[in-house]
């Protein structure tokens, strides 16, 4: 059953979280439903949203129902199809030619059709679910508090069971704002023969769910539109029901109740034993079939009641043409006499039903249900369905997918009998999942902090991909603006060239000559003149510090007889210092060094010998340049 639990100290979970010494490993915050969830979902809807169908499978007792829908958008829904096959004799989903069976139908049911999305559910009667309150933790440790608060009142043995939550919303719980959330936890080997299952057919699942989400999707989209917001779905099955109850759309409690259709049989089977009437006639053998033989009155021989009639009235199958609205529910009397009979445990139910409105509007905020939605695995009579609504005193009515907004069904008729069309609910349901609003047994939190990440890495690589394009877009937009006035430059000028007119003859063309004669004469001399200061300046920067000039001359030597200007050769005495065995490489190097000077050329030793300076040993040169 869901409980209302809630932590009454932040601090005090907060210690427990950083204190736990088995821990596992780092819990990722999920997509919170209301908000991170809805506000990304708005953003996709405002950028693009890609067209699916989805195909809901709901494997029942005894038959195989599949529904299609294409999704256009998040509020957008579309019937295409919907089926339901019949289980083969002795066929269920652990025979080894289930998976055949399942694969020829899905074939048969999909077609052609590509690119599709497979949701189906389990039993919910094994799922543990809880409604939580949480205190508002930063985002990195709100994981970590939901999976702590859903294990300190729901304990679990690890790697048996696969826990999930979702976040609901932000409330106040006495003036302190926190997250509403519902934690749930499933049977891992249960999931993993569903998974399994389907993967053998050829038909890989994208998620599994259980029926209360179902409704949940019905809910959530406005294919069921409630008008009010707390209502209750009451599922009576063959050996069990549930009760769950939405509020807003979100599903905040479900409970499982040990009465069913085969408990009212049993309590037929004990009121006839206690009249002492003959056997222990199975009126509904298996909580459904009929039995070969009539009921006698022991003291008259006459059939009292005629059992098979009692089970099409009271417990028919879904399939059979239900009774028209309009028809009268008064009970001939051998109906009011087995209605008798079930009397007892039909109040039993209705008072566990009772009870667990009581506890929810105990436990929260005094809220009261205020709608009953009642659903079957057979078609149960209308008397059954008004006699618990008026126990409880509230509106019911069965939950039909097909009473629905017209667009919404598309060009598909719905089923005749009212109990048939409320048996698609959870295959419709399921056909509406989507892993952003819809527990994923498959694609629990751990997954979708793992696809936040990615996609988070992938919105920053976009947009800096965005700024990068952004910057080239503006380089290129200024080198285009550049070249654009280069080019209004360029007409302008070659505008006013065209108009420039210049009177060209010899004698101008002459002085012009002799002007650049002169210039270049003046450079000439002006060159010579400063040369020698040059060359001293260039042999400075260019002597090392381990060698020492003692002298430097300059001689001129006449060329070509006096008719050209002299050539100025540079002598250069100096020494040579530090380590005696590197004397003769410094030396070349220094040489190597003036060579590439542009002032010198064709350096030469004249004269080398060893000598001593200072006491030291030193090597003595003298070399000769030549000025350029």
């Amino acid at each position: 059953m869901a409980k209302k639990d809630e932590i009454s100290s932040t601090e005090k979970l907060l210690d427990l979280i950083r204190n736990q010494g088995d821990a596992p490993d780092r819990i990722e915050t999920p997509a919170s439903q209301s908000i991170s969830t809805r506000i990304s979902s708005g953003l996709k809807n405002t950028v693009s949203y890609k067209k699916a169908t989805t195909v809901g499978v709901d494997i029942g007792y005894d038959d195989l129902k599949l529904v299609k829908v294409n999704n256009a958008s998040h509020q957008k829904h579309e019937l295409i199809d919907y089926l339901r096959v019949p289980f083969e004799p002795d066929l269920h989903p652990g025979h080894p030619d289930f998976a055949k069976f399942l694969r020829k139908n899905l074939g048969r049911f999909c077609g052609s059709s590509k690119n599709l999305e497979f949701w189906s559910c389990i039993s919910s009667a094994r799922v543990e679910l809880r409604y939580l309150k949480i205190p508002k933790v930063a985002q990195k440790q709100l994981g970590n508090a939901v999976y702590w608060s859903h294990k300190k009142v729901a304990p679990y043995k690890e790697g048996e069971v696969i826990f999930d939550f979702e976040i609901l919303g932000e409330i106040l719980d006495d003036g302190t704002p926190k997250y509403a959330a519902v934690s749930f936890t499933a049977p891992e080997k249960e999931i993993l023969f569903h998974k399994n299952l389907f993967s053998k057919s050829g038909f890989p699942l994208t998620g599994v769910s259980i029926v209360p989400f179902a409704f949940q999707n019905l809910l959530r989209t406005g294919w069921v539109n409630s008008k009010v917001k707390t209502i209750s779905s009451l599922y009576i099955g063959r050996d069990w029901s549930r009760i769950d109850i939405f509020s807003g759309g979100n599903l905040v409690l479900s409970r499982g109740i040990k009465a069913g259709i085969k408990t009212m049989n049993e309590a037929m089977r004990g009121e006839i034993i206690e009249n002492d009437f003959e056997g222990s006639i199975d009126i509904i053998p298996e909580m459904m079939a009929s039995t070969e033989d009539n009921l006698h009155d022991q003291r008259s021989g006459q059939p009292k009641f005629d059992p098979e009639k009692a089970q099409k009235i009271f417990f028919g199958l879904l399939y059979d043409v239900s009774p028209k609205a309009d028809e009268s529910t008064a009970l001939q009397p051998e109906e009011e006499e087995i209605f008798r009979m079930i009397l007892p445990a039909l109040k039993r139910l209705g008072q566990q039903v009772e009870r667990t409105f009581d506890h929810y509007a105990a436990n929260f905020d005094n809220e009261r249900v205020e709608k009953l939605y009642i659903s079957s695995t057979v078609r149960p009579h209308r008397r059954i369905v008004d006699y618990i609504g008026d126990e409880l005193g509230l509106p019911r009515e069965t939950f039909d997918p097909f009473v629905t907004t017209p667009e919404y069904l598309g060009e598909v008729e719905a089923p005749l009998s009212e109990a048939e069309r409320g048996s698609y609910a959870p295959a419709i349901g399921m056909a509406l999942s989507t892993s952003s609003q819809t527990p994923n047994f498959l694609y629990t939190y751990k997954e979708k902090a793992k696809a936040a990440r990615t996609k988070l890495l992938n919105k920053v690589t976009a947009i800096a991909a965005l700024v990068l394009l952004a910057i080239c877009i503006g380089f290129y937009s200024w080198q285009n603006r550049l070249i654009e006035e280069k080019k209004a430059d360029i007409k302008r000028l070659q505008s006013q060239l065209s108009n420039y007119r210049v009177p060209v003859d010899q004698k101008l063309i002459l002085n012009l000559v002799e002007q650049t004669k002169r210039k270049n004469q003046e450079f000439l001399e002006f060159s010579r003149k400063y040369l020698s200061i040059v060359a001293l300046t260039e042999i400075s920067n260019i002597t090392p510090t381990n060698i020492r000039l003692t002298s430097i001359s300059v001689r001129f030597a006449d060329k070509a007889g006096g008719k050209e200007p002299p050539q100025k050769n540079v002598i250069l005495e100096g020494i040579v210092l530090g380590d005696r065995t590197a004397f003769e490489s410094a030396l070349a190097g220094y040489l190597i060094q003036l060579s590439g000077s542009p002032l010198f050329k064709q350096p030469v030793i004249n004269q080398k010998e060893p000598g001593f300076f200072n006491d030291k040993e030193v090597l003595r040169f003298t070399a000769q340049l030549k000025l350029v």
